[in-house]
């Protein structure tokens, strides 16, 4: 339904307003799109023009204002989206702050693993308990068997070994341990950088039934998978 306004509708009102300026020989103004008279050309109109260019302009004006509430509504929606999402970035916030503090300390980590030696250079007076314990080695005198397991090609006898010999030090947790003779799966298993624990021995024994049939009984040679 059309507004009426002083007993003619919006539509009528502007149409005459339009055919009656043009007879005038006044330029007619479409308000709808930015156009409006001057205040010499609106004096040149008649009251019935004027009231029908009033009326243009009035609802114009109520057009605008309702493009305007809904371009408010339309924000407020918006803004209550980004209060969510920035409700939520904070709370990923404080959850990624430890996240990145634990990256942060494992890269050091790392690093620092990835600087230490993989080698060593035997010198005059050296011995595996003492390489061993070394603060770049394992920083650990005791654990100077898993250098000698890790060179038994070169080392015959752990408590013997000569100067300028280049050992090998092993960095990683093995998944493949081959047994040598004087071995057993308990032995094995509290290596250190095995499970240093004996007890996880039924670990090993689970996990290579393809080949174990007696876990009492196990063969020099046999690469053993070592669970992790």
């Amino acid at each position: 339904m059309k507004k009426s306004i002083l007993g003619v509708t919006v539509t009528a009102a502007i149409s005459l307003a339009i055919v009656s300026v043009m007879a005038a020989g006044v330029l007619a103004a479409d308000v709808s799109s930015g156009q409006f008279y001057t205040e010499e050309e609106y004096q040149k109109l008649g009251g019935k023009e004027r009231e029908a260019y009033c009326a243009s302009l009035a609802g114009e004006a109520e057009r605008q204002a309702s493009m305007l509430r809904d371009a408010e509504t339309d924000l407020a929606a918006e803004q209550a989206k980004i209060d969510d999402l920035s409700a939520t970035l904070g709370q990923v916030d404080g959850e990624l702050g430890p996240i990145q503090a634990d990256v942060a300390r494992l890269e050091k980590e790392i690093a620092e693993l990835e600087a230490l030696p993989s080698e060593w250079t035997v010198q005059r007076g050296e011995n595996l308990y003492k390489i061993s314990g070394y603060e770049q080695i394992y920083s650990d005198p005791v654990k100077w068997p898993r250098i000698y397991r890790a060179n038994r090609d070169l080392i015959e006898d752990p408590y013997l070994i000569y100067p300028d010999w280049v050992l090998q030090i092993p960095r990683d947790w093995p998944t493949v341990h081959t047994v040598i003779e004087g071995e057993w799966l308990a032995k094995i298993s509290g290596y250190w950088e095995i499970y240093d624990d004996w007890r996880h021995w039924t670990r090993i024994h689970e996990a290579n039934k393809d080949q174990i049939t007696d876990p009492d009984f196990i063969l020099p040679g046999w690469e053993l998978n070592i669970p992790r």
